[in-house]
């Protein structure tokens, strides 16, 4: 009885070593020697840890990116009008299994944010201001910004949205790659919405190149220098979104006109470049009553997240 309980124990494990064996075959015939130490490393890993190797264009079969929304609010803790806007529709439009504001304070403060506070899945998570990288002192809390996405991204993974963006669609299609960004044609890459594995080869390389830093130029390392400095060289580590994540200037497609096919985004970023629009089209400041008959793109999309209906309100006598 021992000698076949031993027999069994053998012929067991005779199996296991076979069916590896052939698995190796397998992996060393059709793949690389890098591509097969990934396979290997993620397989011991029990997680992705080296994406060598992966498609940045077909993405994986299954989600890997975690569907949690990460915003960051360094030194201004008022929630505005366009921010209460933009949360909301992060979670009607993403359903997200939580929102995260990373936030060097422990509440926010405003009308507008005791009009959000108690959602579902909200949280607020203190963080301590980057003030340096690499040695250097940071220039501005839009450079401490920067960092601060980087590393929450590089930690935790999952969707970053600068306070005024507003999802208009499911990101979901993108939630199956290494990481996507909005990269239109002939710019460089816009750092207001990014969707990436915490372990994505380009978030480090672009933290690395902060190893760079020029304090007096606005967008250098944040965008400049990482588009030409790796993603020219290495455009697959990413998956390229050059337009539906609406990170161009739309000052005047939100602010200066009435269109309709915003719904064909899939992100809008809501700045209001003064630059870019007549005096007579812009409005300082927005608000649940005036916005109510604003006649222009962004009036649409407010309305829709208020309201849940596109039309001006127009009061009945």
């Amino acid at each position: 009885m021992i000698f076949y309980r031993r027999f069994n124990v053998c012929r067991y494990y005779s199996v296991v070593i076979i069916f590896i064996l052939m698995c190796s075959l397998f992996i060393s015939f059709w793949f690389p020697f890098s591509v097969q130490f990934a396979i290997v490393h993620n397989f011991l890993a029990g997680e992705i840890v080296d994406f060598t190797g992966a498609d940045n264009e077909t993405g994986f079969d299954t989600f890997i990116i975690p569907n949690v929304v990460h915003f960051v609010r360094l030194e201004n803790h008022q929630m505005n009008f366009v921010d209460m806007i933009s949360l909301k529709a992060a979670f009607l439009h993403q359903s997200p299994e939580k929102v995260v504001i990373h936030c060097d304070c422990h509440t926010l403060h405003g009308k507008y944010w005791e009009m959000v506070k108690d959602l579902p899945g909200l949280e607020i998570k203190f963080i301590h201001k980057p003030t340096h990288v690499f040695g250097q002192k940071l220039s501005s809390v839009h450079h401490a910004s920067d960092i601060a996405r980087l590393k929450i991204l590089m930690s935790e993974g999952g969707i970053f949205l600068e306070n005024d963006v507003y999802i208009v669609k499911p990101l979901d299609s993108f939630l199956k790659f290494e990481m996507a960004i909005g990269w239109p044609p002939d710019q460089p890459l816009g750092t207001q919405v990014i969707l990436a594995h915490k372990n994505a080869r380009f978030l480090k390389l672009w933290y690395q190149s902060y190893k760079y830093y020029k304090p007096d130029r606005l967008y250098y390392n944040a965008g400049e220098l990482p588009t030409q400095m790796i993603l020219r060289k290495q455009p697959n580590l990413v998956h390229r979104v050059p337009y539906e994540f609406g990170v161009r200037n739309l000052s005047y497609f939100l602010y200066g006109v009435h269109r309709t096919d915003w719904e064909n985004f899939h992100a809008i970023h809501l700045s209001r470049n003064k630059a870019h629009l007549a005096s007579n089209v812009m409005r300082e400041e927005f608000d649940e009553e005036n916005i109510k008959t604003y006649n222009k793109t962004f009036g649409d999309m407010a309305r829709l997240v208020l309201f849940g209906k596109t039309q001006m309100v127009v009061k009945s006598n």
